[in-house]
């Protein structure tokens, strides 16, 4: 039910001469009906937005006499707009109504409460008609704009023109939204409409909230509407004004092109959701490899899906995946708008984003990098991995670079920390390796070349196998050798040859140290099989990727 702000009744048409006495921050109440005490009543017979009109009498009239702060504190159990009463005001009630927010008005003598009730009765009910034909002509433009197919821009320019004032739309993080007009470079309230959306309850409102933001240095304020789906703020619907006067048919227009949104924002996922759930399945199939090559090429023609075109996979995957896939998911769709023909498709392996390499093959690692660590810091992640496929046409070749998306992001999750993207063709000699991590023969090979060097590193903490390993990243090169491990010729001489007498290989018989290479580049994988992912250490401490 709507009413008229408490502060307009008292600037048009409550008596003249009267003063607010206390509670002058919740002058902008709405006040929906007058309600005449004669008698303090029982709670129903107060309703939320009622002006309650009494004298001061009638407190004392009870036996034992009520006091004002019982009162006061029944209007805000009830939610009434405000208080005006007739009669000498006791100075205490002016700080208790300050206290509670709720404003307290002092009629003038000689006012009828009998009539004054009646006044604003009608005065609400004249007003509540002109506000429904104001109301019902914009729903009637917004809902025009809205089925026309032109979707939100026709919104949008319908707000502008009949308040002529600057519309735009944002989402829920304050971002513009994509494809419609882009806002003021600096608009007044933006961190407090993105916290107030925060704060909107989770219910059904009979109409979307609207809100007042500002003002600000210049004097503008911002009127938003919060646009709900599934009864959460998806994004707000934004006016700017000039100047802090805003009126009831701006706040009209607001909330009815808000709703307006909202209904084709609803019609567009609906259509979505039904389109991208027989594309979703479609793709996981080509995926996972479940289609026959030529039943696969059937359906893309019919779906009109272009998986003929050079393909990339990448595999995106947070610490619990089950409960971060679905954002996940959105986030990617949000910042990938820049990447034609992509695909996302959330996978009990991780979130799949399919695209067509952008400027050809080069380094896929680095473009998928830098949308993980944008969807990193969007969501608000601690860790987020990611694995790359290679580039690859037709079906088969979109499950192949799949595969190897997967591998990759096992990788990164098992030996590199869990934080970082990964490309397939950086794996190297881990492609055959990783796949064997659980085998009884890689774990002997390795205990037979490096474990009686990793035994002797624990019981003497020495550092031969960093050793050899750094002796391995320098070539053979002796000297670079010493200078990387801050070592004296004579030492790392030293170091080397126990390292020969330990392991009984020789460093000069490139067998040998094939051996020894193989046994490093094993190592990580069998140390990490054994931990969690994620939990791995620096790569080149364990000659990783």
């Amino acid at each position: 039910m709507r009413g008229v702000l408490l502060r307009e009744l008292l600037d048009s048409m409550l008596p003249p001469g009267t003063r607010v006495v206390g509670g002058g921050s919740g002058l902008d109440r709405e006040v929906t009906w007058a309600t005449l005490l004669r008698t303090i009543p029982a709670r129903t017979a107060i309703q939320r937005g009622d002006l309650l009109l009494f004298s001061v009498d009638l407190l004392s009239m009870r036996e034992p006499p009520l006091s004002f702060s019982v009162l006061l504190e029944l209007a805000l159990e009830r939610e009434a707009a405000g208080l005006a009463v007739i009669g000498p005001v006791p100075e205490p009630w002016g700080p208790l109504a300050d206290e509670a927010g709720l404003p307290l008005l002092a009629l003038p003598e000689g006012t009828s409460l009998a009539d004054l009730a009646n006044q604003i009765a009608r005065f609400i009910t004249a007003r509540r008609e002109a506000l429904y034909e104001i109301e019902r002509e914009l729903q009637r433009r917004f809902q025009q704009a809205a089925l026309a197919g032109e979707g939100l821009p026709a919104i949008l320019r319908a707000l502008a023109e009949v308040t002529g004032k600057s519309a735009w739309m944002e989402d829920a993080q304050g971002a513009p939204w994509p494809d419609l007009p882009s806002p003021p470079q600096s608009s007044p309230g933006q961190a407090e409409r993105r916290a107030w959306l925060r704060r909107l309850p989770l219910r059904e409102e009979a109409e979307p909230p609207v809100a007042l933001f500002g003002p600000d240095a210049e004097g503008r304020v911002c009127l938003a509407g919060a646009v709900l789906l599934d009864r959460r703020p998806i994004g707000v619907v934004c006016l700017l004004s000039p100047s802090p006067k805003i009126t009831e048919r701006d706040r009209f227009a607001v909330a009815q092109a808000t709703a307006a949104c909202a209904l084709v924002l609803l019609r567009e996922r609906s259509l979505w959701s039904a389109e991208a759930r027989v594309r979703g399945e479609f793709l996981a199939q080509v995926l996972r490899g479940e289609l026959p090559e030529a039943e696969a090429r059937r359906r893309a023609r019919i779906l009109n899906e272009p998986l003929e075109e050079p393909m990339a996979v990448a595999v995106f995957r947070a610490p619990d995946a089950e409960e971060n896939a679905e954002r996940l998911a959105e986030a990617i769709r949000r910042l990938t708008a820049r990447f034609p023909r992509c695909r996302i498709q959330p996978m009990a392996e991780g979130v799949a984003f399919v695209f067509p390499p952008p400027g050809g093959e080069a380094d896929l690692e680095a473009v998928v990098e830098g949308l993980r660590v944008e969807l990193a810091r969007a969501l608000g992640l601690s860790r987020l991995a990611a694995g790359v496929g290679g580039v690859y046409a037709g079906p088969a070749g979109l499950s192949r670079s799949f595969r190897e998306a997967v591998q990759s992001l096992q990788m990164v999750e098992a030996l590199l920390g869990g934080d970082r993207a990964l490309a397939y063709q950086r794996l190297d000699v881990y492609r055959l390796l990783y796949p064997l991590r659980e085998s009884e023969a890689l774990e002997e090979f390795y205990n037979q070349t490096l474990g009686p060097l990793e035994r002797y590193d624990l019981e003497h903490r020495a550092e031969l196998i960093p050793t050899l390993e750094a002796f391995f990243a320098c070539d053979g090169n002796l000297q670079r050798t010493a200078e990387r491990l801050f070592l004296h010729r004579n030492s790392l001489a030293y170091r080397l040859r126990r390292i020969q007498e330990i392991t009984g290989m020789d460093l000069r018989r490139w067998e040998d140290c094939f051996r020894l290479q193989l046994a490093l580049k094993i190592r990580p994988i069998l140390r990490r099989s054994h931990e969690r992912p994620g939990s791995g250490s620096d790569p080149r401490a364990g000659g990783g990727p």
